[in-house]
């Protein structure tokens, strides 16, 4: 089956082209460009809706305000292989680092690494992005859809101030939870109740200062049961499992995904459950390989079973194919994109493809098959 795959990546004065649109096979694991699209700044972050109609985006506008505060998140309509632009809003502060859509895909939620934002837009009946959700001019926060947090953290520099570096809402849709790198936190907020304005649920926020001072998480995931989490923590290349109760979280355990004895300077990337949540892989960046652990689904405890290099550097993030055969890979660094056969019985990766040439690829997401 092939589909159509839209990859998100920075920009730069000479290197405009954002979202890079391929082909992928997700039977063989090879891939072809197919277009581009060059009209905002660093769309490095996407989620499409399920029935992959919209495609929300983080991006930058002159328009939003000087640059490092010109940040925004737009809505885009699938096309067929191409995407049209719905609208966009200002979201105040530099260009987010991460969205997701709600389970109920009624709202876009986002966070903002450099200046500890986060916030969501209500989707409107078109798709489109609310646009009283909108922060109201740059540098500040519109306090009925966004948050700011502040305080600091061990590990200087890296948490000499907050860092907002995940949003995604509870499988329940209980909770918005905000990954902060900075204050050794996941802040949870009552979700249900956000038009009076985001309220933090101290009782469902995660202190993660008490399983590993300055380690820094950086992105939680949910396992398909919805009863558990994995967080992966950039400063101190860990992985963390909990337990989601629907009123907080219990911690199980957590692992270095790093080789024993490894002491090049690396830093945890992304993490990412295979299609049946069975797997946790997490990306390394320094060490440039990918870590895939066994999950015992009852007792949510983490198996390590390989780890492989990937032959490019920095693999800010990846994605399985749909089927779970492949796994495509932004190689920042390399500026390539390449894909890997995954064997889930050894959990090894063997290269199969790669387009160099792609500027800092990051992100990526499918739609239907063609």
């Amino acid at each position: 089956m092939k589909y159509i795959t839209y990859v998100g990546s920075y920009t730069a004065h000479d290197h405009a082209d954002g979202v890079h649109i391929l082909e992928s096979d997700a039977e063989t694991g090879e891939f072809r460009p197919l277009s581009v699209l060059n009209t905002f700044e660093s769309p490095i972050y996407m989620t499409l809706n399920r029935s992959c109609t919209r495609l929300y985006t983080v991006l930058g506008r002159p328009s939003f305000g000087p640059e490092k505060r010109n940040g925004g998140v737009a809505a885009f309509a699938v096309k067929g292989d191409g995407l049209e632009f719905i609208n966009e809003i200002r979201t105040g502060w530099t260009i987010p680092c991460h969205v997701s859509l709600d389970p109920s895909e009624k709202a876009l939620v986002y966070a903002e690494y450099s200046c500890g934002t986060a916030g969501y837009a209500n989707i409107m009946e078109d798709g489109s992005l609310d646009p009283a959700c909108a922060a109201p001019a740059p540098e500040s926060v519109n306090p009925l859809f966004q948050v700011k947090h502040f305080g600091d953290g061990p590990n200087k520099p890296r948490q000499d101030s907050a860092h907002a570096h995940c949003s995604i809402v509870t499988p329940d849709g209980k909770f918005l939870l905000v990954v902060d790198l900075a204050l050794d936190k996941v802040v949870a907020y009552d979700f249900p109740n956000r038009a009076q304005g985001l309220k933090e649920v101290p009782s469902a926020s995660i202190d993660t200062r008490a399983i590993a001072p300055g380690a820094g998480p950086r992105h939680i995931v949910f396992h398909p049961n919805g009863r558990l989490a994995f967080v992966v923590f950039e400063l101190y290349n860990l992985v963390a499992s909990f337990r989601y109760t629907g009123e907080g979280f219990e911690f199980i355990e957590k692992h270095s995904i790093l080789p024993e004895g490894e002491t090049c300077d690396s830093k945890a990337a992304a993490i990412h459950l295979s299609e049946d949540g069975s797997q946790v892989l997490c990306s390394n960046r320094g060490h440039d390989s990918i870590t895939v652990f066994n999950v015992d689904t009852d007792s949510g405890r983490l198996d390590w079973l390989a780890n492989t290099k990937l032959g490019g550097r920095f693999p800010r993030d990846f994605q399985f194919m749909p089927g779970g055969k492949f796994i495509l890979a932004g190689l920042k660094e390399s500026w390539c994109v390449a894909s890997y056969a995954y064997d889930a019985k050894t959990g090894r990766l063997e290269e199969v493809a790669r387009h160099d040439g792609i500027y800092r690829p990051l992100f990526f997401a499918f739609k239907n098959p063609r």
